[in-house]
């Protein structure tokens, strides 16, 4: 009997490779400063409850919220062969006090700001979507948006505008012999 072959990149190091990665990107005008502040896991998307569980004082942020796996199978021989791919989201937080948190979207002379933390972001990882060399990954941006806070959260963080960005990639084979014959 044929065992299975199992060939996976552990999300977990996907997930400090990824934080390695943004800890990494240098602030594009403020030299010795990272572009982040904070960059830490959480498990989901929602920033109002990812920034009290973390006491987030900082302003600029990045949140790694792992979203799941897919798979794509298809039977190759007496094999049944599952290719996995792991979808991770990047969620960057910036603050501005004035106009009702306009420089935190846009940027200013205080501030980032989301879309180009998120631009910046882009521009490295596709420098290097393997980060570094690790196995199976090759990073890739799916979508992106704005997020709106929910009004309590909004109130609570009073300036604090949010981005996210997916990415997906692969991250493993699954090859699981067959007995028992079938046609395609």
């Amino acid at each position: 009997m044929n065992t299975p072959k199992v060939d996976l990149l552990k999300t977990s190091v996907l997930c400090a490779g990824l934080k390695a990665k943004l800890e990494a990107i240098d602030h594009p005008t403020l030299e010795g400063e990272k572009l982040f502040e904070v960059v830490a896991f959480h498990e989901n998307k929602n920033l109002g409850e990812a920034l009290q569980d973390l006491v987030v004082v900082k302003k600029r942020v990045c949140f790694i919220v792992p979203q799941g796996d897919r798979f794509e199978s298809k039977k190759e021989g007496r094999s049944q062969v599952s290719d996995r791919f792991t979808s991770i989201d990047l969620l960057y937080a910036d603050t501005a006090y004035t106009k009702g948190g306009n420089a935190a979207v846009f940027g200013g002379p205080n501030n980032v700001g989301v879309i180009a933390m998120n631009e910046i972001t882009l521009e490295v990882i596709a420098k290097d979507p393997q980060l570094g060399g690790l196995r199976w990954c090759a990073l890739q941006p799916t979508e992106g948006a704005k997020i709106e806070m929910a009004a309590a959260d909004a109130k609570a963080a009073s300036g604090r505008e949010a981005w996210v960005q997916n990415y997906e990639t692969p991250s493993g084979r699954i090859e699981s012999p067959l007995h028992l014959a079938w046609t395609n």
